[in-house]
């Protein structure tokens, strides 16, 4: 007793070795309350851990949390002690700030020592160590963090708890497991969900309702639908929530199908749609544009008497405005009987949607009337409407207020003023605003601003403004790469695409189909074929926009032939080809003289793949007729197109007449594209043009050109009359 007094009284490290000749467990539990405070080493801890006689004290640990002995030490004497009695547990929890019995706030709490306990446990194997921690983290209410509950799996698994079924029913909370099942659906954990489902059906526990709920919202955030479905069916009794958590899981996976057949079965399992339900609902309507079945569940809705709840009126507002039903999405806003930001935002928001830029701004500052302040999300739709009306005053202004609510360097709103100013063509706002940003810029806004250079046409602005990205080491996507490379095309620039094309690569975007799309386009716009060519081979899934870039790239630059032989290939790799795609080949069978092969094309586009043609593919279709010498069957198409022909048909046809001297038509042609535009330049410049057959000599020029100088001016009489 003398000597416990002695070391409480003192508490000095230098008086504490000799007292330890023959320690007792009453001064080792002195000695470990001493070893709690910080100014203590850890040599001292170290000399006490080593005694033999540590392994019968009750409080073993407290001498080792806090960072005064490394954590793996920690829990080997607590796996060592031989009776862990309740009070040498709690008061280790307890001492060291992790108190079990609530003596400690959730604030106390050290965050990352749990995460690091955790950690040691699973790579030791300390089970029961582990099992300590984990109900007090479930007791403290620290199973909803992150970090934690990350922590919390990996242990698990490593422990194999889960798989071994080593906890018993009457150990598992189920509160606890239904935290960690939505934590795995969350971030997508299937195998440990599929562990932890393995451990509930082991005990037992696969009939609770809450459960089975639980584990059907993961499978189906998780995309495992079928895993989903087959829990689902094995419940005893399908109440709501399991139907809700199906419906959602079967819309996330794009199968809205099957998701209106568990709506409709509700009342046969005996259940009632709650507002959920309907507002997962009508979100499926908006999605695939199914109005009359929107109208149907409003219908029910104001049955229900659920339009009075904000979630519901406002996923019937958001149903409208996807299904481009404004005048019902303006309606049904008008009659709501609460709004609140979420409603203004879905209604200004379709409005913007369908160019309704001017509507948009004026419930914009309705909405601000009647004391409804806009959030970042409201400002974004603002700035873009406002940049659509042209207006720089108003957009100064609306800026002006975005500074005054402190919004104007956030990502969202930030980013949405350098694309208002970009649509202004303020360029120079645009690239101050995103200086303004400083370190608060991101992908985003980078990509905001080098996009909006490219659309004005500054495309050395944008690539230097993408240097200055690359000497950050800055993180480029796809929304980076692809606007750049426009602007590469543009100017056009060989040596600055290989440069971008090599950051590609560095950053393994090189088999990206949009990036790949645009590196054809660039390297076709320098001329250079090959390399086009070269990255749609490695391109891991080309789509039709990447077949289209490559037929193009071949189709303009001289080889013809190759982009037909291209667009076989696309078809028999199954593509159905759009109107881009045959307006290129068509190109190509012009320029090639493949006349019968373009024809044949032409006729497939309409009959076989049911695409309209253009006024760009009557066009074409004149010229491969006009270079082949068929200029009456160039004409008969004209009369016989579904169209009003306009300037740019009747153009390859005056062309084709004047490359085969036949002057009949060519008058026929020129009054035509005149009656459209007085001022054609291929009229009124058709006089200085040189000979362009060989065996056209200067005099008959000379005669074609009076002629046609003749029939202009006729022409052009009786225009003006």
């Amino acid at each position: 007793m003398a000597c416990n007094s002695y070391i409480n009284g003192s508490q000095r490290l230098s008086n504490l070795m000799s007292p330890l000749t023959g320690p007792r467990t009453p001064v080792m539990a002195s000695i470990s309350k001493i070893c709690l405070y910080k100014p203590f080493s850890l040599s001292f801890a170290g000399s006490v851990k080593d005694q033999t006689l540590l392994q019968r004290c009750n409080f073993p640990a407290t001498c080792i949390l806090r960072e005064q002995v490394p954590l793996k030490n920690e829990c080997r004497v607590f796996a060592r002690m031989p009776e862990r009695t309740g009070t040498g547990v709690s008061t280790y929890l307890r001492e060291t700030g992790t108190g079990e019995n609530g003596d400690y706030a959730r604030n106390d709490l050290d965050i990352s020592h749990l995460i690091s306990v955790l950690k040691f446990c699973g790579g030791e194997g300390c089970l029961e160590f582990g099992r300590t921690y984990h109900g007090l983290i479930a007791k403290t209410g620290l199973d909803g963090d992150e970090f934690v509950n990350t922590s919390l799996i990996d242990y698990l698994r490593e422990t194999g708890t889960g798989e071994n079924g080593d906890y018993a029913r009457n150990d598992l909370d189920i509160s606890h497991l239904i935290s960690v099942l939505k934590f795995c659906g969350g971030e997508g954990c299937l195998e440990f969900g599929r562990t932890y489902h393995g451990l509930i059906a082991k005990t037992g526990l696969d009939g609770d309702e809450f459960v089975n709920t639980s584990l059907i919202d993961m499978y189906a955030k998780c995309g495992d639908i079928d895993s989903a479905v087959m829990v689902f069916n094995q419940m005893p009794r399908l109440d709501v929530a399991s139907c809700n958590c199906l419906i959602s899981g079967y819309a996330n996976c794009g199968l809205f199908e099957e998701a209106f057949r568990v709506f409709m079965n509700y009342e046969s399992w005996g259940n009632r749609p709650i507002s959920y339900t309907y507002s997962s609902m009508l979100a499926i309507c908006g999605i695939l544009s199914a109005i009359e079945e929107g109208k149907q569940l409003h219908a029910q809705v104001v049955k229900m008497q659920y339009l009075s709840e904000t979630a519901v009126s406002n996923a019937l507002l958001t149903m409208y405005c996807k299904c481009e039903a404004m005048a019902d999405a303006e309606s049904l806003f008008e009659r709501l009987p609460q709004r609140n930001i979420v409603s203004w935002t879905a209604i200004i928001n379709g409005l913007y949607q369908h160019e309704g830029f001017e509507k948009a701004m004026r419930l914009f500052c309705l909405m601000r009337e009647s004391g409804i302040e806009p959030n970042d999300y409201t400002f974004t739709i603002a700035l873009a409407s406002c940049g659509n009306m042209k207006n720089i005053d108003n957009c100064r202004l609306l800026h002006g207020l975005v500074i005054k609510k402190g919004m104007a360097l956030g990502e969202f709103v930030g980013t949405a003023l350098i694309d208002m100013y970009s649509e202004l063509r303020e360029t120079d706002d645009a690239e101050k605003q995103f200086k303004e940003m400083g370190n608060l810029t991101s992908k985003v806004s980078r990509n905001a601003l080098i996009k909006g250079l490219v659309q004005n046409e500054k495309a050395n602005e944008a690539l230097d403004a993408f240097s200055e990205l690359v000497r950050k080491d800055a993180a480029c996507d796809e929304f980076t790469f692809s606007p750049i490379l426009r602007a590469c095309a543009s100017l056009p620039s060989f040596m600055s695409c290989q440069q971008i094309h090599a950051q590609v690569v560095k950053a393994n975007f090189d088999k990206n189909t949009h990036v790949g799309s645009s590196l054809i386009e660039a390297y076709t716009r320098c001329g250079s074929v090959e390399d086009a060519e070269k990255v749609f081979s490695r391109i891991s899934a080309p789509d039709v926009v990447s077949w289209n870039s490559v037929i193009k790239a071949y189709s303009q630059n001289g080889n013809p032939r190759r982009a037909i032989s291209l667009f076989r290939r696309m078809i028999m790799k199954g593509f159905r080809p759009t109107g881009s795609t045959f307006l290129a080949v068509l190109s190509a069978c012009s320029h090639s003289g493949k006349t019968q092969d373009g024809l044949e094309i032409f006729q497939s586009m309409i009959n076989e793949f049911g695409v309209s043609p253009e006024e760009a593919h009557y066009s074409c279709m004149v010229d491969l007729l006009g270079r082949s010498g068929q200029i009456e069957k160039a004409l008969d198409f004209i009369n016989n197109t579904p169209i009003k022909p306009t300037a740019s048909i009747w153009r390859p046809l005056l062309a084709a007449c004047r490359c085969h001297n036949n002057l009949r038509i060519a008058e026929f042609a020129a009054k035509h594209i005149l009656a459209i535009d007085p001022n054609d330049a291929t009229v009124t410049t058709g006089k200085r043009r040189k000979p362009e057959r060989a065996d056209e000599t200067e005099g008959d020029y000379k005669r074609t050109r009076m002629q046609l100088d003749r029939s202009e001016q006729q022409d052009t009489q009786i225009l003006f009359a």
